[in-house]
């Protein structure tokens, strides 16, 4: 650790003491969802012409890795208005619509907001990496790592990242004990989020049999940098996360805060504000706003409960063995768990949860059907692309995705 780190990790510290009694908000939540954009031809969009025209709105979008990526955040809102939440998106969606039309007059464009990017020529060229300088710095640590490899397919580990979609979103905690209760907690449901959440099993012109690519890809274009968090035993205290910051080696950080970023982990706890916050990282973008809403509300509900009854944790080292098993193998995993069962009752504890918040429940029954008919969004996905599969892989691409961004525009969940 060089000074300024040291510096920085010891101002963090007493930061933490000095807020140990102090009470915040519950579950304030701002999101993060990940999209990108293909043409009629499924030749990926330059996002920067859209990202311009949002400048200035109330629906600003930033850059991502990829070129033809963009990303859109909220200001976080309070979970009790997860309603207003919700027609945040919706009006999102609409004036994307409305700013595609009006920026790509010359061609027809779609927004994608799977997982994984369908499109083949996203793996073809470097030139689809956006040229900013966290992202050259970024491409430039990673060519040095070995290609990627899935079933029979390899890929450079630098155009994985230009490649996926994610959706994250920051919880705030009360204080800096309770954020680390939250973050514990969040571990132990990852691999029903993974299992429930699925989006990416269309990926690079070809649909593959992983339940959950986009993760399988890039844990392994990080060489195994990121994923679970490599900590040894439960958080005690913010300070423990503190001290796993410093003991990771960095990519291309300069100090702490750089360090808390580059960790892609599946949660990770963000002190780069005057709020302590969780964030987690684990799930695809869903296709619609509900099914992004359900997802929020599985977490908010499971982890009320889980923190007010203080629930049991489960082994660590369980957890990273079940993760990979629903990678691999979703609702057919199996572990020391039953997969199945496990989530039936995480999904009948976050409906609690919200109950004890005094939440109406209005998107978790999306997650209840996914579980009852052992399908995700990814699947659904897969299935209209063997439907609609003919000799142009690009003309099969095109009716996909207009399929799906019209379910997304209508707000109507891809599984009904």
């Amino acid at each position: 650790m060089d000074y300024s780190t040291a510096i920085q990790t010891k101002g963090l510290k007493s930061r933490v003491h000095h807020d140990a009694e102090r009470i915040d908000e519950t579950f304030r939540v701002g999101v993060e969802i990940e999209g990108c954009l293909l043409d009629k031809d499924g030749i990926p969009v330059n996002a920067e012409l859209l990202i311009k025209e949002h400048q200035g709105t109330s629906h600003l979008l930033d850059y991502e890795y990829g070129i033809c990526q963009f990303e859109y955040k909220t200001s976080p809102v309070a979970m009790t208005d997860l309603e207003h939440l919700n027609d945040i998106f919706e009006e999102f969606i609409e004036h994307l619509d409305k700013s595609i039309k009006k920026v790509y007059q010359n061609k027809e464009v779609i927004p994608v907001f799977l997982g994984g990017n369908p499109s083949p020529e996203i793996i073809k060229g470097d030139s689809l990496i956006t040229n900013k300088p966290r992202y050259n710095k970024l491409s430039e640590w990673q060519k040095k790592m070995p290609d990627v490899e899935i079933e029979g397919q390899k890929f450079k580990a630098m155009h994985v990242a230009a490649a996926i979609q994610g959706f994250h979103f920051h919880l705030q905690g009360k204080n800096p004990h309770y954020t680390a209760m939250m973050f514990n907690h969040i571990l132990n449901i990852i691999p029903s989020a993974i299992v429930l959440g699925a989006n990416s099993r269309l990926f690079a012109g070809r649909v593959y049999s992983l339940h959950e690519p986009r993760i399988y890809l890039y844990d392994q274009s990080e060489g195994q940098n990121s994923g679970f968090p490599a900590i040894s035993r439960y958080l005690s205290s913010v300070e423990d996360y503190i001290d796993y910051i410093n003991s990771r080696e960095p990519n291309v950080a300069k100090d702490y805060f750089g360090l808390e970023k580059e960790r892609h982990d599946d949660a990770r706890i963000r002190l780069n504000s005057d709020y302590y916050r969780v964030e987690t990282r684990v799930v695809s973008v869903q296709p619609t706003v509900k099914e992004l809403m359900a997802m929020i509300e599985f977490f908010i509900g499971y982890l009320n409960r889980a923190i007010y009854e203080e629930r049991q944790l489960r082994p660590l080292s369980s957890l990273r063995e079940e993760r990979l098993a629903a990678v691999r193998s979703g609702y057919n995993a199996k572990t020391h768990f039953n997969i199945i069962e496990t989530i039936k009752g995480q999904l009948d504890f976050a409906r609690k949860g919200l109950s004890d918040l005094g939440m109406s429940i209005e998107f978790l029954n999306i997650l209840d059907r996914r579980l009852e008919n052992k399908s995700t969004p990814g699947d659904c996905v897969a299935k209209l692309w063997d439907k609609k599969s003919n000799d142009s892989i690009s003309q099969t691409i095109f009716e996909v995705i207009c399929d799906v961004w019209q379910k997304t525009k209508n707000n109507q969940p891809i599984m009904q």
